[in-house]
């Protein structure tokens, strides 16, 4: 698999941009901050990333050192890959999953799959980990919730994961880029082997100021604080705008809350009275995987004849490894929420046979 290919953004970046007027069911974030609203900080920009870094702290409710600044999740994720996958040891990546998780980790190094389906409501396979996790296990990677269905596994089974990942010296880096949209609590500081890895992208709207972390125990985040020195350390611009965003982010947290909350309700009733789609309900995040009762079905045609018809975006499950799904969201349609279901609705109809 090439690192060079992603077959996902390649495939969704040109359609998302077009400004073309499309229903927009396909951002699992909410939308953009204004750039213009949140002004650089004021002070030396050579201690704004350990002040950023201070107030991200204190905002999740750490240790100034269990917390590291990186660019994005995307960036955390790699320096995670990076520092804590040891060579020619295997990495374990959950199935499944966001497709640069999964480039960053092949190239790193060989990969074996922990696979999530449907059939089990999408729940950790724990029996599937033992199996897996052994002694040539470096890194074992999750998502809680999970990415594509937006289902959080129990906590119990996250635990005993990280425990029998231990037991080889195996670190378990859990993506909790959505964990924000729920009242979950993270899994930062319950086991000495769990690395958290989040942003304020999907929550708070911050894409362009790529503000990322990591967490854990504070030697592991010392070690990635050491190793981020030959990856490229943070940047003061974005930690400056970083304070800045943070001394809202309860608010904006909040809003998207809510929206994510409203949209749930209306894609849940349309669920259940549409023929031929089925899920297992999200628990949180503002996004789900729906899947089409037709096993038979070309998801990728469907959501380009949906886009090039009837003028809505959605995901095709096939870039998020489930060929004849749908991932939808609901955090950036607003008002066309309704219409653009009803569309879909229109275009599962008309589905070629």
């Amino acid at each position: 698999m090439s690192f060079q290919r992603n077959d996902y953004l390649g495939w969704l970046v040109p359609r998302a941009h077009s400004f073309d007027g499309s229903i927009n069911l396909h951002a699992s974030g909410v939308p953009a901050l204004r750039a213009e609203d949140f002004p650089p900080a004021p002070g030396d920009p050579w201690t704004a990333v350990r002040r950023f870094e201070t107030a991200l702290a204190a905002w999740l409710g750490v240790p100034d050192d269990e917390v590291l600044f990186t660019p994005g999740a995307t960036g955390g994720t790699l320096l995670a890959l990076l520092a804590l996958a040891r060579p020619g040891r295997r990495i374990v990546v959950e199935a499944p999953i966001y497709e640069p998780m999964l480039r960053q980790a092949l190239r790193l190094g060989p990969v074996d799959r922990l696979v999530r389906s449907p059939e089990r409501a999408w729940e950790l396979p724990l029996d599937s980990a033992r199996e897996l996790i052994g002694p040539e296990t470096s890194l074992v990677m999750i998502t809680e919730p999970h990415n594509p269905s937006g289902r959080f596994s129990p906590r119990d089974d996250v635990l005993t994961l990280a425990e029998h990942a231990a037991r080889f010296g195996a670190y378990v880096l859990i993506n909790e880029v959505y964990r924000g949209y729920s009242d979950r609590p993270s899994y930062h500081g319950l086991a000495e082997n769990i690395v958290v890895v989040s942003s304020f992208s999907k929550l708070i709207g911050a894409y362009w100021a790529r503000l990322g972390w990591l967490s854990g125990p504070p030697a592991v985040v010392a070690d990635l604080r050491a190793a981020h020195w030959n990856f490229g350390m943070a940047t003061a611009p974005a930690a400056a705008i970083g304070l800045s965003i943070i001394a809202r982010a309860d608010d904006l947290r909040t809003g998207a809350v809510d929206v994510s909350r409203q949209g749930l309700a209306v894609v849940s009733s349309w669920v259940g009275r549409t023929e031929g789609v089925s899920w297992h309900q999200p628990q949180g995040p503002g996004f789900g995987c729906l899947e089409l009762e037709a096993r038979d079905v070309d998801d990728v045609s469907l959501a380009e004849r949906l886009h090039r018809e009837k003028g809505v975006l959605v995901v095709p499950g096939t870039f998020f490894e489930v060929p004849g799904a749908l991932r939808v969201s609901w955090l950036q349609a607003g008002e066309r929420l309704g219409e653009g279901l009803g569309l879909l609705s229109e275009a599962l109809r008309q589905r070629p046979r």
